[in-house]
C-alpha cells in the first residue's frame, strides 16, 4: 500500500489525528549524522527502515554468480543465531555448552579430514579461511623458531611458499615478518608443481602450503607428489619441511567426491588444514575453520 494510502487510512481511523501525529512524529526531521553520533535517539522502526532502505544499494547476494559464499541458508538457522546473538563465544566459562559444539565440530573435521586420532586433534572456529590460515602461519612460524632455538642456530627470516592464490598468505607475510615466495602461473602450468617447489625451499622455510581448489579453476595442487618431494628433500638435505593444506573451497568438496584422494591427514607430512565452512560447508557467514593434526603442532 502506497505511503499516502496508509496516511488517509490512518486519519479516517478512530484515533484521528492522534495516531497520525504520532506515527508521522517517529520519522527524523533531520537525516542521520554520517560521521558523528546524533544529539538524540530515533524510534527503532524508523531506525531499522532507514538502514534497511540503504541496504537496498547492495547487489542482491543470491543473483552474485561471482561469490564462493553460501547465500542461502534454512530458516531455522537464522533463528538460532537470532538466539544466539547476545551471547559471547569467547566466554567458555559462561557459554560451555557452545564451546561443546565447537569442539565437536573440530572433532568431525578431523575424523572427515582423516586424522589418525582425532580425539587428539585440536582446533578452532573463525570467521573465514583468511583467520584460520594466518593462524597456521603463526603456529608454522612459532615451530620453526623453537627448532632453531633448540639447535642454537641463528633464526634468520623465516620464508614461506605458496601459490599464487589466497591473498591472505601475503598479508600474512607482511603483518608476521615473513617473506613469501609464491610459485607463479608459467605457460601451460596452473598450479603448484613439487618440482617448483623445492626450487625455493631452504633451511628457514617454515612451511608449504598447497591449495585445494584454487580460486581460478577449483582444481586441486599436487599435495601428495609435492609431499613426497619433501620426504627426499628431508632425506637428502635434513630439512624437515611442514605441509599446511589451504582447502578453503576443497576442504567440504574432495572427501565426498574424490574420496580416495591423498591430500589429508593421510599424509604424515600434513600437520594443519583450514577450510571456510561459509563457502560449500553450507554454513552462513563468516565461518571458518582451522584443524592441527596434534596439539603440539598449534
Amino acid at each position: 500500500m502506497p505511503l499516502q494510502s496508509k496516511l488517509a487510512k490512518l486519519a479516517n481511523s478512530a484515533s484521528g489525528s492522534a495516531a497520525l501525529a504520532a506515527a508521522v512524529s517517529n520519522f527524523p526531521t533531520q537525516p542521520l549524522p554520517k560521521d558523528t553520533f546524533p544529539v538524540a535517539g530515533n524510534d527503532p522502526d524508523v531506525a531499522y527502515q532507514l538502514v534497511h532502505d540503504q541496504l537496498l544499494l547492495d547487489g542482491n547476494s543470491r543473483q552474485n554468480l561471482a561469490t564462493f559464499c553460501q547465500t542461502w541458508v534454512e530458516p531455522q538457522v537464522h533463528k538460532l543465531m537470532d538466539e544466539c546473538l547476545d551471547k559471547n563465544m569467547v566466554d567458555r566459562d559462561e557459554y560451555p555448552q557452545m564451546a561443546e559444539i565447537e569442539a565437536r565440530c573440530v572433532r568431525m573435521l578431523a575424523n572427515l579430514w582423516r586424522s589418525p586420532d582425532s580425539s587428539r586433534s585440536v582446533g578452532c572456529s573463525t570467521i573465514g579461511s583468511s583467520e584460520a590460515a594466518i593462524l597456521s602461519g603463526v603456529a608454522m612460524k612459532l615451530r620453526w623458531q623453537r627448532k632453531r632455538e633448540m639447535q642454537r642456530r641463528p633464526r634468520g627470516r623465516p620464508n614461506l611458499i605458496c601459490g599464487p592464490v589466497h591473498v591472505c598468505w601475503q598479508k600474512f607475510a607482511k603483518f608476521f615478518g615473513v617473506e613469501l615466495r609464491q610459485v607463479p602461473c608459467e605457460g601451460n602450468r596452473l598450479l603448484m608443481s613439487a618440482e617448483e617447489v623445492l626450487k625455493r625451499c631452504d633451511e628457514n622455510t617454515i612451511g608449504v602450503v598447497p591449495t585445494l581448489g584454487l580460486t581460478y579453476t577449483l582444481k586441486y595442487e599436487p599435495v601428495e607428489a609435492i609431499a613426497t618431494a619433501l620426504d627426499d628433500l628431508e632425506e637428502q638435505q635434513g630439512l624437515n619441511i611442514p605441509l599446511h593444506i589451504d582447502a578453503a573451497s576443497g576442504g567440504f568438496v574432495a572427501p565426498f567426491i574424490h574420496p580416495d584422494l591423498r591430500w589429508d591427514f593421510r599424509i604424515p607430512r600434513v600437520k594443519s588444514i583450514n577450510t571456510s565452512g561459509h563457502k560449500f560447508g553450507l554454513s552462513p557467514l563468516g565461518c571458518g575453520w582451522i584443524i592441527w593434526r596434534a596439539a603440539r603442532f598449534a
